[in-house]
């Protein structure tokens, strides 16, 4: 049986939560980090062992544990037994929703500003949509963070159809920012209408419309200021430059003069770090129409001339072939065997993944492995304390 390493005595203290038990939103919050950390690691190498070649993966327990890290509110909106709308995290495994009051992994102003939001939205008497009718207008409450500036964005998902109750909801929503002075100094910059076609319980939009300021916020991190549409996606630990960039771009090793794709790239996170390190020339490849408009606005803001962006999906990209690295952050889901396929046609000399489930990345390992890439580093990045998901950074280079 494997021990526990030892840790300093903070790290062994575990935060209280009246909701923990009940909603689903963590489930290992009443275990010692260090355990936390230590089961991931495990479970990860025993099922990425094949390809590790004997490796270890790469961990850093903190000294206590992490709280108010999470930089996004997603909340579904539901109906009361009124009919008026409330909001929270839904119960585990369930649809049921707990209304949050205390939350020890969300930022503590964005906590605050879902029940302030909701006692608008109550006032209103907006309709909450209804899976079951499929009536109503509500979908989700959410909100983001920049936690380098203190900007937030926030809004309502509906469905589709006029919103007549827009301007009101976002004066509504402003005074409410305006009345909290809960942790950090925070600035509401922006209310969006968000808007999701899909006629199902699904709390993701796919059009976002500005009700009154910004439809985006400005973060400022390692050297950067990146802009983050309503619609991109944004790793949502705020300590995610230290967790997860830095020791990344340590495992790319030195990139001057490089050429280098930053595939599945968002607002190119990945790619302007790397660009700022000395790359000459950075090609970001991105589906989603908005983060690829942040991307380019992003390299422009930060005198990054040497990245472009490609809007496409990576399968179908146009990869420059025998490029020194290759970035590449797929969803959930993994590459796929037509991502690898296009990998590995573009026969880069070294392969970043930047996985966030293990399964998904053993399956793309194989692939990879087989098509004559070897693993030279891996690391565990945690950046979903409390829960049973992780990150991983696998480096691949190719052999000889």
């Amino acid at each position: 049986m494997s021990r526990r390493p030892a840790t300093p005595p903070d790290a062994d203290r575990t935060p209280h939560c009246r909701h923990f038990g009940e909603c689903g939103g963590c489930s290992l919050l009443d275990q010692p980090i260090a355990w936390q950390l230590h089961a991931k690691v495990a479970a990860s190498e025993k099922l990425l062992a094949p390809y590790l070649n004997g490796q270890r993966l790469a961990s850093v327990a903190p000294d206590r544990s992490p709280q108010h890290f999470r930089t996004r509110l997603l909340y579904p909106i539901r109906a009361d037994r009124d009919g008026l709308p409330i909001v929270g995290i839904y119960a585990f495994r369930s649809h049921q929703l707990v209304r949050i009051e205390e939350c020890r992994t969300q930022d503590r102003w964005l906590t605050a500003f879902g029940r302030a939001a909701e006692s608008a939205l109550r006032e209103l008497r907006l309709p909450p949509f209804r899976p079951d009718s499929k009536r109503g207008v509500l979908k989700a409450l959410w909100a983001r963070l920049a936690p380098g500036s203190g900007e937030v964005v926030a809004g309502v998902v509906t469905q589709p159809g006029a919103f007549p109750a827009g301007p009101e909801l976002a004066a509504a929503f402003t005074r409410a920012a305006e009345s909290l002075a809960e942790g950090p100094a925070r600035r509401l910059v922006g209310v969006v209408h968000s808007i999701s076609e899909r006629n199902d319980a699904f709390l993701l939009a796919e059009r976002h419309v500005p009700l009154r300021g910004r439809d985006h916020v400005v973060d400022r991190t390692d050297g950067l200021e990146l802009r983050i549409s309503a619609g991109s996606f944004y790793q949502i630990h705020k300590d995610a430059n230290r967790l997860l960039y830095a020791p990344a771009l340590a495992m790319c090793g030195d990139v001057r003069g490089h050429r280098i794709v930053d595939g599945y790239g968002g607002v190119g996170a990945f790619g302007l770090r790397l660009a700022k390190a000395g790359a000459a020339e950075v090609k970001v490849v991105e589906d989603n129409a908005a983060a690829c408009r942040d991307a380019a606005h992003n390299a422009k803001a930060n005198n990054l001339p040497q990245v472009q962006v490609q809007q496409a999906a990576f399968a179908a990209a146009d990869l420059p072939v025998g490029a020194n690295l290759v970035v590449v952050d797929p969803p959930r889901s993994g590459l796929g065997t037509d991502g690898a396929a296009k990998l590995l046609a573009a026969a880069p000399q070294r392969i970043l993944h930047v996985a966030c489930d293990a399964e998904a990345l053993a399956r793309d390992l194989a692939i990879l492995c087989a098509g004559g890439y070897r693993v030279t580093a891996a690391r565990l990045c945690d950046l979903f304390p409390h829960t049973e998901h992780q990150e991983l950074l696998v480096r691949l280079d190719r052999a000889n």
